[in-house]
């Protein structure tokens, strides 16, 4: 016959570490937040029992105690790209080596009726900060009405009153690629822009045409979005020859991406016939066919400035004005000099 289940082990609770210490559960409590009045021999008392016991405070009733959560909650935008995964992936680990845990929520969808619920949610859990990862226009401004007495840095996103934002430099970025077009000898340069609701995409697009019209040139613009398959069909459609076009800027790299397989297909030389720089540096870029020219985006040194702000900012420290970090322009194969 056989034996009857083992009882599930019952979990320590308070109560449980307060016995084996031979102090009360407030004590208890107390001592595992860093109150100031426990002695340190009672305090190792309970950190020893807590320990044996595997007690797991929780924390929600710790955030009760000490207002204390150490979470932080971030909003993304679509983390398929690689710029939002780039950031994601440096905040994440800068919240951890300050001592946070992330909670991280996508805003995938274009309604801002579609967001109210995760802001909602965040605000529930008890974050201590909220950091906005490039996310749509409007959004933050939600997030800023939401969260009036929590602190708020936003990574590539709009300007909003109350919130701190740090990011790339985008219209810088965009003029040192079209610059170095244009240096190349290239006058006729298509720009296949990112999304009209992108913040990033606009301050591209704007770079490309201030830096086309100083050269005196006309600019020369066509919307997609952040896809390789975008970039695919756009590749498949383009009559260079109607525009005379010598030279291509994307929006990113995903776009270079598509395109160049597209005018790959067409036996179009790249770079014999036409120039391509993208705007990423995503890790694919040097082993394209031709390796791409490309703005690299620094997420490592803006997710650290991004968290520096919010850890000064929940610790009552002055954080110094966060200034736009200016890019950086790679060049390989995929231009070349008319």
């Amino acid at each position: 016959m056989a034996s009857e289940p083992r009882e599930r082990a019952k979990r320590a609770n308070i109560y449980d570490v307060a016995k084996l210490a031979g102090v009360s559960h407030q004590t208890v409590s107390r001592a595992l937040n860093g109150h100031a009045s426990i002695r340190p021999a009672t305090k190792a008392r309970v950190e020893a029992a807590a320990k044996e016991l595997d007690y797991q405070p929780s924390m929600a009733a710790r955030a009760l105690v000490t207002k204390n959560t150490k979470m932080l909650g971030f909003l993304v935008g679509d983390t398929s790209l690689f710029g939002p995964a780039g950031w994601l992936n440096a905040l994440e680990r800068q919240a951890r080596l300050a001592g946070y845990y992330a909670i991280t929520i996508a805003l995938k969808n274009d309604s801002p009726e579609s967001w109210a619920d995760p802001i909602e949610h965040l605000r529930r859990l008890g974050v201590e900060g909220v950091v906005c990862i490039a996310i749509k226009r409007g959004a933050v401004e939600l997030v800023a009405a939401a969260y009036p007495n929590t602190p708020i840095v936003g990574v590539d996103t709009e300007d909003v009153a109350g919130v701190d934002t740090v990011g790339i430099d985008n219209f810088a970025g965009a003029k040192l690629a079209t610059d170095h077009l244009i240096e190349l000898g290239h006058k006729s340069i298509l720009h296949i822009a990112g999304p009209a609701d992108s913040i990033e995409a606009t301050a591209r697009l704007e770079g490309y045409s201030d830096s086309m019209t100083a050269a005196g040139l006309k600019p020369n613009v066509i919307r997609g979005d952040w896809s390789s398959a975008t970039g695919f069909r756009l590749g498949v459609d383009l009559n260079l020859e109607l525009d005379k076009i010598t030279a291509i800027f994307t929006a990113n790299d995903h776009l270079a991406l598509g395109l160049m397989k597209a005018l790959r297909l067409r036996n179009i030389e790249m770079p014999g016939q036409v120039s391509i720089v993208g705007f990423d540096d995503m890790p694919e870029a040097p082993y394209f066919e031709p390796s791409l020219t490309t703005v690299i985006q620094q997420f490592n040194v803006i997710g650290e400035a991004a968290m520096d702000n919010l850890i000064n900012r929940l610790t009552g420290k002055k954080s110094p004005k966060l200034e736009p970090t200016v890019p950086n322009l790679v060049v390989r194969e995929s231009t070349r000099r008319i």
